[in-house]
């Protein structure tokens, strides 16, 4: 048997990488639509136009796929929220910008944020997949940083941070689903109106409410 180029190669890795982008994708749109349990990976298969082998050559099963795409959506929405921290300087601005940028990539991303509905999976319990778990801990673990910092400064309410930051992602969680269900698509307006509410619930002084609106 000739011996493969490196053209050949690489044409081989990009075309594998196409397929598994194509079926990512795909997976995620039919998990939103029918949630895990009733999704089938024909189904995946016939959303992504390509054969239930090649399917089963990209991920080796249905929880594989699951898992990448929780993994993946995961991680890239901390670190859009964990950017918007970095940028602020003061607790206040942390809540007001990590929000915007929450709400912002889950409208990006609604086919994963339907995924959470349809498994009923909620943001305020940790998952159970290791990976998963410990994003969700790190994005807990901002969350109740933040509060802290703007209770010890006088700007938040003096309450468990770790509590107020849970229900923080339960109010986020509903909220934005709602809207998504809703057929809403002004981005900015469903966060404008998220973040007065997360505001009226933590903040002290409501100058500062008006102000940060």
């Amino acid at each position: 048997m000739p011996k493969k180029t490196a053209a050949a190669s690489r044409l081989e890795d990009a075309r594998a990488r196409m397929y598994q982008d194509l079926i990512f994708e795909s997976a995620e749109t039919v998990f939103g639509e029918h949630g895990f349990e009733n999704a089938t990976m024909q189904q995946i298969a016939s959303e992504a136009g390509v054969s239930l082998k090649t399917v089963y050559g990209s991920f080796p099963g249905k929880q594989d796929l699951y898992e990448a795409i929780m993994i993946l959506r995961g991680r890239e929405m901390f670190e859009s929220v964990q950017r918007a921290h970095d940028a602020a300087n003061d607790p206040l601005t942390k809540l007001v910008d990590g929000t915007r940028a929450f709400v912002s990539y889950l409208f990006e991303h609604k086919a994963w944020s339907r995924i959470h509905v349809r498994s009923q999976i909620s943001w305020a319990m940790r998952p159970q997949g290791k990976v998963v778990g410990e994003l969700w801990d790190a994005g807990q673990n901002a969350h109740a940083e933040m509060l802290s910092a703007g209770a010890a400064s006088g700007v938040f309410h003096d309450d468990d941070p770790a509590e107020m930051a849970l229900m923080i992602r339960a109010m986020t969680r509903v909220q934005v689903a709602n809207a998504i269900e809703q057929g809403e698509t002004d981005c900015e307006a469903i966060a404008d109106r998220l973040i007065e509410r997360l505001l009226r619930m933590v903040c002290k002084n409501t100058v500062l409410i008006q102000e940060a609106g």
